[in-house]
């Protein structure tokens, strides 16, 4: 959560509008991603 609940349904929405997703191919089932992004002039 980001901690402000209007940020966090429109991301929500923005993810669901953009589905359908491909399916994650095998080979990456194991493999993990992490990532960070800062949006806004904090």
């Amino acid at each position: 959560t980001s901690g402000s609940a209007a940020f966090d349904q429109a991301a929500l929405g923005i993810i669901r509008k953009a589905a359908p997703f491909p399916s994650i191919p095998p080979q990456a089932a194991s493999a993990s991603l992490e990532f960070e992004t800062e949006i806004g002039p904090f």
